[in-house]
């Protein structure tokens, strides 16, 4: 199908359509702090990303006036740990849970903060709001559509805040960058464009031994097919469907979730990916390479590609007819009239003046009490969940996967 670029103003407004058929309104029925009250806060996931997040609670706890009050794992050592922890810091301990159903019911919770296996993230999502709580919880939102669906459905049927945890969109220099596509600066956007690549897949880091005694292998599994226990597939879940989906999720939706924030387009109207292993990835069954190039409208075009091997040639740059926005070191991006023969071609190689904003947890806890959407909104979740899940499709299918938001399905294109 053949379209012309478009500006920004008009990419939005030729979006909008597209939006429309996911935005259901919804009274907040949420457990609601009190003006003065502190936000009670549940965690679930103690690992690797739920350590960082851990200690970002505690680090905005006194801005914010809140209290971890629960943790929960189902690796005891994790969940032991994660206790500690708090305590250490809080003077108090929060009460441990094994199990996060038993966490969501306890008393005077007010939000959670979800940080465990990709596959999981959805059906916990789910259940906080049902049980009218708050959450922060880990890209991808989904990967799967069903599960995506749900957790989105249920978050706009009880009015609960939540806040993905694509932490990019809170830095200054990408909110610099958005105001300055934004306003024009850059000009027609034609494509955004990412390489990430590295010489081992990521997911080789988190290999741990562990005895099956110390956690609980059917609450891992969760809705998964039945298997015997693995200690590598548990450790190293990054590396195995159906519990991620490998570079798609784990690295490739903080790009895309990017294009979306500044450019203001979404969602992608279609989507071709291909992938393939190199000598790192047999043992694995997520592709350690993978390409995906999605199609917006108006023509502008999204390209990523991960490829192990190598850690180098990286880069993440948007080109637009005036010139190119160079944004492959976060903290100093950077735009030129490289390419351009636009008669308001930018002039010369000028930095992104970044604005400032609350970090990401701040900014999420601040919107818990004040009942504001945050910076990663639930429908900013589901439109990056859509952009890891569809070219996971086209995977599947070996074709070009769709988006109907009229009748909120992936179609064949």
């Amino acid at each position: 199908m053949k379209t012309q670029a478009i500006d920004r103003r008009s990419f939005i407004a030729a979006s909008s359509a597209f939006t429309a058929g996911l935005a259901w309104p919804a009274a907040s029925y949420a457990r609601v702090a009190g003006s003065n009250d502190r936000i009670a806060i549940g965690l679930i996931g103690c690992g690797g990303r739920g350590s960082a997040l851990r200690q970002e609670v505690l680090q905005h706890s006194e801005a914010a006036n809140a209290r971890v009050v629960a943790v929960c794992d189902i690796w005891d050592a994790m969940r032991e740990r994660a206790a500690r922890h708090v305590e250490d810091i809080q003077g108090d301990a929060p009460k441990p849970y094994a199990d996060y159903k038993e966490l969501l019911a306890h008393e005077g919770l007010h939000a959670v903060v979800i940080a465990t296996p990709d596959h999981q993230h959805p059906i916990m999502l789910r259940d906080a709001a049902r049980a009218k709580l708050d959450a922060y919880v880990e890209k991808p939102l989904a990967i799967n559509f069903q599960d995506l669906c749900e957790a989105y459905d249920a978050v706009k049927a009880n009015g609960t805040i939540v806040q993905n945890g694509t932490q990019l969109r809170s830095l200054p220099s990408f909110t610099g960058c958005r105001e300055f596509v934004g306003s024009g600066g850059l000009g027609t956007i034609l494509r955004m464009e990412q390489a990430r690549n590295e010489y081992h897949p990521y997911w080789h880091q988190y290999l741990r031994a562990i005895k099956p005694e110390n956690t609980n292998w059917q609450a891992f599994l969760m809705h998964a097919a039945p298997q015997p226990w693995n200690p590598e597939v548990y450790t190293g879940w990054m590396g195995y469907r159906p519990f991620s989906n490998g570079a798609l999720g784990g690295y490739m939706t903080h790009f895309t979730d990017l294009a979306h924030y500044i450019t203001g387009v979404t969602p992608p109207l279609s989507v071709v990916a291909m992938a393939w292993k190199n000598q790192h990835g047999e043992k694995f069954t997520v592709p350690s390479s993978v390409q995906a190039v999605f199609e917006y409208p108006g023509g502008f075009s999204v390209s990523y590609h991960t490829t192990t091997g190598n850690g180098g040639a990286n880069f993440f740059r948007a080109i637009g007819s005036r010139g190119i926005l160079d944004m492959s070191d976060w903290n100093n991006p950077f735009v030129s009239g490289e390419g351009s023969q636009d008669p308001q071609a930018l002039k010369e190689k000028t930095a992104i003046t970044p604005i400032p904003r609350d970090e990401h947890m701040l900014n999420w806890l601040k919107c818990v009490r004040s009942r504001e959407q945050p910076n990663a909104d639930i429908d900013a979740g589901f439109y990056q969940a859509l952009t890891a899940i569809m070219p996971d499709e086209s995977l599947r299918q070996g074709r070009r996967i769709g988006f109907d938001p009229a009748q909120r399905k992936l179609i064949a294109v």
